[in-house]
C-alpha cells in the first residue's frame, strides 16, 4: 500500500495523540517527558509545528516533527510509527520519504520505538548517522558554593562585550558537535553572532547578566558563562573557553562565580546541559559539584552533513 505524507495542521488532534505516544514511549523521567511534550503540544495546537503525518490508506500510522530547517538540513525532534508498523524497513522508508520531500535530515532523535537498540543502531548507521548523547546536570541545593580564586580580569558581562563574546564563541565551538545542535548559519562567525544574540535578547529566557561572568585579559575574553531564566529555573546556556587558554582554571573561575552569584540570589535550580563525549567539560562540571539530573538521552547526527573530529576531548 502506498504511503502519503500530509501536514500535521490538517489533523492536529491525531498529531497530538501520536506525539504523546512517541514521547511517553521513550520511558524517560516524568520531568523530562513533560517538559518536551509541553513545548511540542503548544506548537501543534498553535499550528506552528513543522512536520507530517504519515498514512497508509485512511489512518495515520506515523508522525515526524522537526525544527525550522537550517543550512545543514532538518533537525527531526519526533519520529514515531504506530504499533504494528515499527519495523526497521518502515523506519528506513520514513526517513527516506522525509528526505525526498523536505530535504536531508541532519539531526535525528534517538529511540526508534519498537526496535531493539542494536537494530536501531544498524538502521541509523545504514542511513549515514552516528550516535551522540546529552545530559542535563544540576548543582544540588545542599552543596556548598564552589570556591573561586580572586582574579583581576573576572567580572560580570557587560553590554559592550558582545563582539568579544561572538569571537570567543566561534573559537570555542569551531570543532564541536555542539555547534551544529543549534546551528543558524554555516559561517562560524555569523553563526556565533546569531547564537549570542539569541541568548542576550531572551530567546531562551530572560538573560541574567548579573549571573553571567567573563574572564578578560588585555581586552580579550578568554572564558565566559551566559545564564538565562528557563521555566524551571536558572539555565547556564553557555560555558566557553578559548581553546588556547584551556587548562588554566578559567572555566572553573567563571562557572564557579556564576554558581555563587545565583546562590546569593537564592536560586534553587541551577542547570546546564552537556554533550557526552565532551569529557573536558564534563569533568569540570563534576569537580564543581554538578550532578546528572536528566538523561543521558541519545540522538543521531548525519556524518555527511556534520563533520566533527573523531575522539575530540
Amino acid at each position: 500500500m502506498v504511503t502519503t505524507l500530509r501536514p500535521i495542521a490538517e489533523d492536529p488532534e491525531t498529531a497530538r495523540t501520536l506525539t504523546r505516544k512517541a514521547i511517553f514511549a521513550r520511558n524517560e523521567s516524568e520531568e523530562e517527558s513533560g517538559r518536551f511534550l509541553s513545548a511540542i503540544e503548544r506548537d501543534v495546537t498553535s499550528g506552528t509545528a513543522m512536520g507530517v503525518l504519515r498514512s497508509r490508506g485512511e489512518e495515520a500510522d506515523g508522525i515526524a516533527l522537526w525544527s525550522p530547517p537550517s543550512a545543514i538540513g532538518l533537525t527531526v525532534e519526533v519520529l514515531y510509527l504506530v504499533d504494528g508498523r515499527q519495523t526497521a524497513d518502515a523506519y528506513r522508508e520514513f526517513y527516506s520519504e522525509i528526505a525526498s520531500a523536505f530535504g536531508p535530515v541532519a539531526l535525528a532523535p534517538g529511540l526508534l520505538v519498537g526496535l531493539a537498540p542494536a537494530e536501531e543502531e544498524r538502521v541509523m548507521r545504514e542511513l549515514g548517522f552516528a550516535r551522540f548523547t546529552r545530559s542535563e546536570m544540576r548543582f544540588p541545593p545542599d552543596t556548598a558554593s564552589p570556591a573561586v580564586a580572586p582574579s583581576a580580569g573576572l567580572r560580570t558581562v557587560r553590554g559592550d562585550d558582545e563582539a568579544e563574546l561572538v569571537r570567543l564563541h566561534a573559537l570555542a565551538y569551531r570543532e564541536s558537535l555542539d555547534r551544529y545542535l543549534f546551528l543558524a548559519d554555516l559561517d562560524p562567525v555569523r553563526d556565533a553572532e546569531l547564537q549570542i544574540r539569541d541568548i542576550v535578547t531572551g530567546r531562551w529566557g530572560e538573560f541574567l547578566p548579573w549571573a553571567s561572568f567573563v574572564l578578560e585579559t588585555n581586552g580579550r575574553l578568554e572564558s565566559a558563562t551566559l545564564v538565562v531564566r528557563a521555566p524551571y529555573g536558572a539555565l547556564i546556556a553557555d560555558v566557553m573557553t578559548d581553546p588556547e587558554s584551556q587548562g588554566r582554571g578559567l572555566g572553573r573561575a567563571v562557572l564557579g562565580s556564576t554558581v555563587r552569584a545565583l546562590r546569593e540570589r537564592e536560586e534553587t535550580v541551577i542547570a546546564l546541559n552537556v554533550t557526552d563525549g565532551n569529557s573536558r567539560a564534563f569533568r569540570l562540571y563534576q569537580r564543581l559539584g554538578f550532578v546528572r539530573s536528566l538523561g543521558p538521552s541519545h540522538g543521531w547526527y548525519s556524518t555527511e552533513r556534520i563533520q566533527v573530529p573523531v575522539g575530540r576531548d
